[in-house]
């Protein structure tokens, strides 16, 4: 199940990369390998964990921050995160990500366990960040309602 949700999350940054708005800048860049770092329960309802991506990037560099993002099963919000701000330099690195996720109000241990069948038809995400580039220039990338099957077809 982490190893789903981590490839999840690389496709949803991918997809936020590849918006319309952003794509000529990051059409060249590629995650060549992914992995958990660490996970760590801080309450029945909250995780804070960190993962690492293996980047080329062929462009300037340039940070992620402001990342906020909500995870939909049949269209009810059951799981929201964030991220620490994180840096993506220029040529072949390692990127650590760091952040934490809970369950929304509302939504029950029960749902998140149902990840373990986990049906991508049931699934959508709401994603958000700011990406500055070195030269200083920022935009704020929102995707809303990003279908999970879409995702996977980005991997």
């Amino acid at each position: 199940m982490k190893n789903r949700i981590i490839a999840l999350l690389v496709a949803a940054f991918m997809a936020l990369l590849a918006a319309d708005d952003c794509a000529a800048q990051f059409s060249k860049m590629t995650i060549s390998d992914y992995g958990v770092k660490s996970i760590v329960p801080e309450s029945f309802t909250s995780v804070r964990g960190a993962v690492w991506l293996d980047v080329v990037n062929p462009m300037e560099s340039f940070t992620v921050s402001g990342v906020q993002g909500k995870v939909y099963k049949n269209g009810v919000a059951f799981i929201q995160g964030s991220t620490e701000p994180f840096t993506v330099v220029n040529g072949a690195s390692r990127v650590e990500i760091s952040g934490r996720a809970s369950l929304c109000p509302g939504a029950s241990l029960w749902t998140v366990l149902g990840l373990l069948f986990f049906d991508p038809e049931d699934y959508s995400v709401d994603l958000s960040v700011t990406i500055t580039m070195a030269s200083g220039e920022s935009r704020v990338v929102e995707k809303k309602d990003m279908p999970v099957t879409a995702l996977l077809k980005l991997r």
